[in-house]
């Protein structure tokens, strides 16, 4: 039944009357509770009642959300917490940054000492407890008092390349010194994680009943090439930084993946056999980082004295990306690597055409409720077959206090350009359409993303030399209208089709020409998507293509028969901008008029005078994702 969207939008109103800013991470956010008058409503069901049951995802199964010191002490946030969830992760305030006290420079002065380690006295700097165990003691003091209902803790995380401080990978602990030797760093990699498990779940530790499970290693694989981070991975950060969200210290000092196997044999060795130990990732439904991850897992499996209990995905996605089908097969393949798959981090970046306004903020709402209903269906009938999907973690509680608020270049970044509403608690503390998706989907209206246009192409040939033959008058003009983010830039496109090939002319108006960028994609450039045979996958098949040509005549490509001797292209600069010729052959059907139908997405990239990519401009696809998803291609028939 059709919802009433008036009630959509007035409760995205809420959201935007509210909105003190996020959370950097371990830079706390202040909290919104002076600026929210409403309570919280109490007449809802508890969402972890609803998860957490036959009918959802199992009675024994994690539904969590993060918390940490930008929100622990505001008394809305912890009666959400405590109604709706039944596990939280500390956000900030166990990873090695905050254990040293953010003293990310230098260690605290006079804070190195000696520490015994297997019968040896190693200088190690002092652990800092001061943000970590209030929270930790608000949750065991809730938990004393309510045995019914006890608040389980996921420690996250013990190895991180990005919040961990240089210095600790230094001689003397010092940054400007020499990189220490591995035999040195496997000391003071074997003395952090005895020290932290020791005193979070030991036997003497006043939290030992509080841990379900610990993230061991965290973000290990690359997204460029989908094998292990080293230190010399893409990004603007540096070796030399204090800290740095790309480039691996790790690696550096190692040159392997000895620090990875050897943070799970210590694991194992300090955690008692009741903590979970975990590998934690993003970008884990990309199919080729997924394959790095599941090697990184087999790893650790096969090496002496490990132990791993399951793989977190992380789960920063948007409402775009990745497809529900997506997200069930990368489930599926990590569940034949490892006993439990699990969401550790989910929360939802904005559609690509939503752009922060009010007009256009209740459907954006409404795309967020129905991508996690289905989101949540799908893990629900994976639990059903037989897969050991044992948990939901929201990394959040409120969407004003999300991370994706700010800026930052740590796994599943954002751009802090605008607001953002990924959660499933608004900044007045009330249920938003994308709670509702685990409780009751009838509140949210279905929406079709697969609806894309269709046009028809007539046949004709021309010559691929930046004149405009004649056939071209036979041609019917497809104007590109759907905006991605922001573009300064025009484009009509003209399509003909002949026995050999599909020919395409489009005639781009763009006062700002620009190729800085390394990233092909941020250069300005058209691009042509096909997916002959119309069976719109939601990955490349081999029949599917991804085309681009800048405004010089700079090809690059994308799928297994994508290639250059496939295609011809001529490009022509006119006084406002370019115009781009180009035919592409026919490399898996026989085409006939009136019956072959195929998918087409024609793109515009506009680059900016800095060099970077502002948006796109399309024809077809309102999601931006038609560089990994062929399914949402418009329609073109061939008469």
């Amino acid at each position: 039944m059709k919802k009433n969207l008036e009630k959509i939008f007035a409760l995205g109103m809420s959201l935007a009357m509210v909105f003190a800013g996020g959370c950097n991470a371990g830079a706390p956010a202040a909290s919104s509770a002076s600026a929210a008058p409403d309570a919280v409503q109490t007449d809802i069901p508890d969402l972890y009642k609803s998860v957490a049951s036959a009918d959802g995802i199992g009675e024994d199964a994690i539904v969590g959300t993060c918390f940490g010191n930008s929100t622990y002490n505001d008394p809305k946030v912890m009666q959400l917490v405590t109604k709706h969830f039944n596990a939280v992760t500390l956000e900030n305030e166990l990873k090695p940054d905050c254990m040293f006290g953010y003293n990310n420079a230098a260690p605290k002065s006079g804070s190195i000492h000696k520490e015994e380690l297997n019968g040896e006295q190693i200088d190690v700097p002092t652990l800092d407890h001061s943000r970590t165990d209030p929270i930790l003691d608000k949750i065991a003091e809730w938990n004393s008092k309510n045995p019914d209902h006890k608040i389980r803790v996921r420690g996250h995380v013990l190895v991180w390349h990005s919040q961990t401080p240089e210095w600790f990978f230094h001689e003397g602990y010092d940054k400007t010194k020499d990189y220490v030797k591995p035999e040195e760093m496997n000391k003071r990699l074997e003395w952090y994680i005895k020290t932290v498990l020791t005193y979070y779940t030991g036997d003497q530790s006043k939290y030992k009943d509080l841990f379900y499970g610990f993230d061991v290693v965290n973000e290990a694989i690359s997204d460029a090439t989908a094998t292990y981070r080293t230190d010399t991975e893409a990004g603007g950060d540096k070796l030399t930084d204090d800290t740095h969200g790309s480039k691996s210290s790790w690696w550096k000092v190692y040159g392997s993946n000895e620090f990875i196997i050897n943070a799970f044999k210590f694991a194992n060795k300090y955690a008692p056999a009741s903590v979970e130990l975990y590998y934690n990732d993003y970008n884990e439904c990309d199919a080729k980082k997924r394959g790095g991850i599941i090697k990184l897992i087999n790893d650790v499996k096969a090496a002496e004295g490990t132990r791993i209990s399951g793989f977190g995905m992380q789960g920063h996605y948007s409402v775009n990306a990745p497809s529900v089908t997506q997200f069930e097969d990368a489930v599926k393949e990590y569940a034949k690597a490892v006993d439990k798959v699990m969401l550790t981090e989910l929360d939802l970046k904005p559609s690509a055409t939503f752009d922060g306004s009010e007009a256009k903020l209740a459907d954006e709402l409404n795309r967020e409720g129905d991508y996690y209903a289905r989101l949540y269906e799908a893990a629900k009938n994976l639990k059903k077959s037989g897969i050991n999907f044992s948990g939901i973690t929201v990394w959040g509680v409120i969407d004003t206090n999300s991370w994706l608020q700010d800026a930052n270049n740590v796994g599943g970044a954002s751009d802090g350009k605008m607001k953002v509403y990924p959660l499933l608690f608004d900044g007045m503390y009330q249920v938003k359409l994308t709670y509702w998706a685990f409780v009751d989907p009838t509140k949210i209206e279905p929406v079709d993303a697969l609806k894309r246009p269709t046009i028809e192409i007539a046949q004709g040939t021309v010559n691929v030399d930046g004149e405009i033959d004649d056939a071209w008058k036979n041609a019917e003009t497809v104007k590109l209208e759907i905006v991605v983010q922001s573009v300064a830039v025009t484009c009509d496109a003209k399509l003909l089709w002949d026995k050999d090939n599909l020919y395409v002319l489009m005639d781009v108006k763009d006062k700002d020409l620009n190729d800085k960028s390394a990233d092909d994609y941020q250069q300005d450039s058209i691009e042509v998507f096909i997916d002959e045979d119309h069976k719109k996958p939601e990955s490349y098949q081999p029949d599917d293509k991804q085309y681009r040509i800048n405004y010089k005549n700079k090809l690059s490509f994308n799928g297994e028969k994508c290639k250059a001797e496939n295609m011809k292209s001529a490009v022509k600069l006119t006084d406002g901008g370019y115009l781009v010729e180009a035919s592409f052959k026919w490399t898996d059907i026989t085409p006939e008029a009136g019956k072959t139908v195929i998918g087409l997405e024609l793109q515009v990239n506009d680059a900016t005078s800095k060099g970077e990519r502002s948006g796109t401009l399309s024809w077809a696809d309102d999601t931006g994702t038609g560089y990994m998803n062929p399914s949402v291609l418009g329609n073109a028939k061939l008469k």
